[in-house]
């Protein structure tokens, strides 16, 4: 039987969100940027130059090694959770021991000790990527399984997705002033390599902070007691899983969607100062408004999702999303229209995709939540850690996706010394515009009636039986 988690230990609970905003920040947003950097910048190149096959790009080669090996734990991970009999809990011990490395891995990715262009370079990089991606999949699989068994009521997990996300992108938008703070740091007479070491020192401190309390935040056994364990091995249950029509139809639609998302986060420094020609020093006032937009308009996101549903605001975000990436392969010749007005359009920019921004970071984890109730209730067996390691999985593909292809693309069009092209920076955008398209198609099939239907009348019997 489980109780519903107390309003007070649910936002320290949610705490995590913010070291995941972080980190998340600084992998999705200035990864490429630190080791693939542009000529203003003033990085030096720290990975070869060497491209396989002419094309993809070492840090691309590394993302992609980085996922493979990741995918691996995602399964095993959700399993060990399942059924899992520590006197802690079958979740929360994840957590308290994958807090250190977690935040301990992301910033020593960023500390690669040798000299420009070194190949042992690519290795610490690849090795501490790895590192990170494993030591995520332990901490955030058992905790996002954990959601829907210490707050069983779906209409109030709505609510708990609400706060987890302004969390979230609170974090993300404090993420994307690194460059202010990094421009503050070279000013005082600090180099550019170590300003941006110096500020990501301070985030993963922030971020281990928040881990640990999150981690702590109430004793599981308190909240959830009875017998949990599935009946079911691990291959079986992944087998039934991905046996679920909604399941998988709406998984492909969020994988697309994160694919277009992370090509946005990925790319956006690239596309604000290469192709609005924004300064870097500004650049971080457009995320900023497209996060301070977007937590204006959660309680609009989730308003919606619990009067009529979560489908209508997924689609709508895929639609405004292709005719962002649309304005982004054009971003050129409309800043050449506007001169002296740059940063106002991509100001623009950022209050236009705020709403696929809460959106996309609301919606899906609770739509997750749905099905996984669902099935529970209608076969009488709990898979969360399966369905939390598919749901999880989904993120990095669609992040190295994003990665991979970013990172070779980007590289069209450089001219000599150069690791990024103008012509590159514009196919990004065309790239992300067909992946928003594709999770349009999905989230359009999938079933949402169906799933809270069925909730709904299980719901009911029970109240009948009692």
């Amino acid at each position: 039987m489980s109780h519903t988690l107390p309003r007070r230990k649910m936002l320290r609970y949610c705490l995590a969100d913010i070291a995941k905003g972080l980190f998340n920040g600084m992998i999705g947003n200035y990864l490429l940027y630190f080791f693939q950097p542009t000529a203003k910048s003033g990085l030096p190149s720290l990975l070869p130059d060497n491209r396989l096959l002419g094309f993809i790009t070492v840090m691309a080669l590394i993302t992609g090694v980085g996922k493979i090996v990741d995918a691996v734990t995602d399964p095993l991970v959700a399993s060990l959770s399942d059924r899992c009999t520590h006197r802690e809990g079958r979740r929360l011990p994840f957590l308290r021991r994958a807090a250190l490395p977690y935040a301990l891995s992301v910033l020593l990715i960023f500390y690669a000790p040798f000299r420009a262009g070194s190949a042992a370079n690519a290795v610490w990089v690849g090795f501490f990527l790895v590192a990170y991606y494993t030591s995520y999949t332990f901490f955030f699989i058992p905790r996002n399984a954990l959601v829907p068994e210490i707050i069983p009521d779906a209409k109030a997990r709505v609510g708990y997705y609400g706060i987890s996300t302004a969390f979230f992108m609170g974090a993300s938008s404090f993420m994307y002033a690194a460059t202010l703070f990094v421009d503050l740091l070279k000013r005082a007479g600090m180099s550019p390599l170590w300003a941006w070491r110096t500020v990501f020192t301070g985030f993963a401190a922030i971020g281990l902070t928040c881990l640990l309390l999150s981690a702590y935040a109430f004793n599981e056994r308190d909240y959830v007691t009875g017998s949990t364990k599935p009946t079911a091995s691990m291959l079986r249950s992944f087998g039934q899983v991905l046996r679920n029509r909604n399941f998988v139809i709406f998984s492909l639609g969020d994988l697309f969607s994160g694919v277009s998302m992370a090509f946005f986060q990925t790319a956006m420094l690239y596309y604000i100062t290469m192709l609005l020609n924004v300064p870097e020093s500004q650049s971080f006032l457009v995320m900023l408004t497209a996060i301070a937009v977007a937590l204006c308009l959660f309680p609009l996101v989730v308003g919606i999702s619990r009067r009529h549903n979560k489908k209508g605001p997924l689609v709508v975000a895929s639609v405004v999303f292709t005719v962002v990436f649309t304005f982004i392969y054009f971003g050129d010749r409309i800043a050449a229209r506007v001169p002296g007005h740059e940063l106002l359009l991509g100001l623009a920019m950022g209050v236009v995709v705020a709403f696929p921004f809460a959106a996309i970071n609301i919606l899906p984890q609770s739509v997750l939540s749905d099905i996984i109730q669902q099935d529970s209730l209608e076969n009488g067996v709990n898979r969360e850690g399966i369905f939390s390691a598919v749901k999880t999985f989904i993120e990095k593909i669609a992040s190295s996706v994003a990665m991979v292809i970013v990172s070779s693309v980007l590289a069209i069009g450089a001219a000599g010394g150069q690791s990024v092209g103008l012509r590159g920076v514009k196919l990004t955008g065309l790239c992300a515009g067909g992946f928003s398209l594709l999770s349009l198609l999905f989230f359009l099939l999938y079933n949402d009636r169906q799933v809270t239907q069925s909730i709904e009348r299980h719901r009911q019997k029970k109240e009948e039986i009692s």
